[in-house]
């Protein structure tokens, strides 16, 4: 159930960050994510492969880095797969980066996975496991559950309304 709870924190915690990644590039704020409740499974799943392997790989920066860029491109690349296939939905599309393949995934932001993993492996996930008590992390995830029904029960009732 731990593992539940780190999903949904952090499929919460990735929706933020990429929304204010993209409404700060925007210049307005964005929603991100496919899904109509405020996270991305994407980071969830990520999280997930990171605590797993932290305790093996933790001991040495680089590796940290090289092996948590493969992982989560690869992660990255199946989930375009999945989506486009499943939804018939082309998300996101790298293809005007150099060192891109079919747009699904690019050096670029393998690099960048590569940095977030040492962030997350390091600071966040040790400072979060230390901060909060599982009561509070099932709270929160409570919190989240709420804000989706919130939001569906929004949507469907604007939906209704024309």
């Amino acid at each position: 159930s731990y593992m539940i709870t780190y999903f949904c924190i952090y499929s919460f915690l990735g929706y933020l960050m990429e929304s204010i990644y993209i409404s700060l590039i925007e210049k307005k704020w964005h929603s991100s994510g496919l899904l109509d409740g405020p996270y991305i499974p994407l980071y969830g799943f990520g999280s997930i492969i990171l605590i797993i392997l932290s305790s093996y790989i933790q001991h040495s920066f680089i590796l940290t880095f090289i092996i948590s860029s493969l992982l989560l491109t690869i992660l990255e690349y199946l989930t375009s797969l999945y989506l486009e296939i499943v939804f018939h939905r082309h998300i996101w599309d790298y293809s005007h980066y150099p060192c891109n393949y079919h747009g699904r995934i690019c050096l670029f932001y393998s690099i960048l996975w590569g940095f977030l993993s040492l962030i997350f492996i390091y600071y966040i996930h040790p400072w979060l496991t230390s901060f909060i008590s599982f009561n509070e992390a099932t709270s929160f995830l409570s919190f989240i559950i709420i804000i989706t029904i919130l939001k569906d029960t929004y949507r469907q009732k604007k939906k209704s309304q024309h």
